[in-house]
């Protein structure tokens, strides 16, 4: 069974149990051919959710913000979440520790740099009121791929990463520490990210195929949380790539990435209806949530449960 997933970012330990569980043929044992679906191959002309969108790819790994988004388009696409990669949110604002901003209110002014995404920068300037400042935020546009190294660089005061991938690739690389504002400390209710979503037609048209591949994949995060640094071994060797060339660094990122994956009751990939929903609201209660004119929506134009199933955890 033929299958192709279309990668958020350049390979990084986010990908990992997609990975581990190719390289240690869980795949096979699925009958499954997986084709990963790699970025930069068109210097991310086409974001992951819009492959999918286009029928390109069977799945992609985006946030929630992407099924959001193209479910409420004038013409919605049906999206759908069918996996949450990681229970709990590694996500964080980040700036250079030794830039003299220590707290969200102080990037009033300052610039950001922004994947240029729907719900983005509102996201980030309600960070910054919910810490009291005014949400004043100057956007730049870098390349996709070189977000961190814009705030490196000090071309941008800040961006938004996965810490656990791009802190220790900063540490290793340049020898560099970062300050990390998590939404969680602003009452912030971020939703899952990042996540396996599909086209809601694949989720019928090819649920066997989709059944197989997420216990595949389940396997592959359970050895990524059981075996730390076995399974950096296995990305070091079987992933030709120059992000996967320093052991160390994949050691030190999966070991920060593992508290992460599963959720306190040791699940993997399941989603709670109340997190999308509480979400939804939040980005509808602040605003951020408009339509493509720029009208703010309301909770009754949206309906949470068709963003997302379990179905394939039952």
């Amino acid at each position: 069974m033929k299958i192709s997933i279309a990668l958020d970012w350049s390979p990084n330990t986010l990908h990992a149990g997609y990975f581990v569980a190719e390289a240690k043929e869980y795949y096979k044992d699925e009958h499954l051919d997986v084709t990963f679906v790699n970025p930069e191959d068109d210097n991310y002309t086409t974001t992951p959710a819009k492959k999918l969108a286009n029928k390109q790819v069977h799945l992609a790994v985006a946030p929630s913000e992407s099924v959001i988004s193209f479910n409420t388009l004038k013409q919605s696409i049906p999206l759908v979440a069918v996996a949450a990669v990681l229970q709990k949110d590694a996500s964080a604002i980040i700036v250079r520790e030794d830039s003299g901003i220590e707290r969200p209110a102080q990037l009033d002014g300052k610039t950001f740099a922004s994947y240029h995404a729907r719900f983005e920068d509102d996201i980030v300037r309600h960070l910054i009121k919910s810490d009291g400042g005014q949400g004043d935020l100057q956007v730049v546009n870098p390349e996709k791929l070189e977000m961190w190294h814009a705030v490196a660089d000090q071309v941008a005061d800040a961006t938004w990463v996965f810490m656990p991938w791009e802190g220790p690739k900063a540490k290793h690389e340049r020898n560099l520490l970062f300050r990390a504002f998590r939404f969680e400390e602003y009452d912030i209710p971020y939703g899952y990210s990042p996540l396996l979503i599909t086209h809601a037609d694949f989720v019928t048209e090819k649920a066997e195929t989709l059944q197989a591949f997420i216990k595949a994949t389940e396997k592959g995060w359970r050895y990524v949380v059981d075996h730390p640094e076995q399974a950096a071994e296995l990305l070091h060797k079987h992933i030709s790539h120059v992000d996967f060339q320093n052991l160390k660094m994949l050691e030190e990122s999966l070991r920060l990435l593992s508290p992460f994956i599963l959720s306190d009751r040791g699940r993997w990939g399941f989603m709670d209806g109340t997190r999308w929903l509480d979400f939804v609201e939040w980005m509808v209660n602040t605003e951020v949530l408009k339509d493509v004119d720029g009208v703010p929506m309301n909770l009754g134009q949206i309906d949470t449960s068709m963003f997302y199933t379990n179905d394939f955890f039952k």
